[in-house]
């Protein structure tokens, strides 16, 4: 099925901004994604999770013609030993590459652009859910 999209400037329900003047679907289904990871996941941690898969994404682009590990393996390497351990981080991470892998299926997508998105949804005030400790894995 080919999905037709003029640029649009018109705020998707729940976003203030379409990235890149992206079709509507796209931002429609990435957006319920974005909001996982931002109440999964404490304000800080979220926010920290986010500038880790801006630099994957980054590191990704930037070896983009050479034998590289990609995307998933940058920003589990970014994240650090303590990443996953939590339902938590869990679903954060299942979010994003579900995120990846939408925004990849749309030609004009710009993951990037999603991914600060996702950013500037946490850093403002009263993003996530204040005092939500994550659950340890087997808990």
């Amino acid at each position: 099925m080919t999905h037709m999209c003029e640029p649009i400037t018109a705020p998707v329900p729940g976003d203030p901004v379409v990235p890149g003047g992206e079709c509507p679907e796209v931002a429609s289904l990435v957006a319920p994604y974005l909001r996982i990871i931002r109440s999964a996941l404490p304000p800080r941690e979220a926010e920290r999770f986010f500038v880790r898969a801006l630099d994957a994404h980054e590191e990704e682009r930037r070896r983009a013609e050479a034998l590289q590990l990609g995307f998933s393996a940058y920003l589990w390497d970014g994240l650090g030993e303590s990443w996953g351990t939590s339902l938590a981080h869990a679903s954060a991470w299942e979010a994003m590459q579900a995120i990846r892998h939408l925004v990849r299926k749309a030609p004009r997508a710009d993951l990037a652009a999603y991914l600060r998105l996702g950013l500037r949804h946490v850093r403002e005030p009263g993003a996530g859910i204040p005092g939500r400790a994550p659950v340890p894995v087997g808990a």
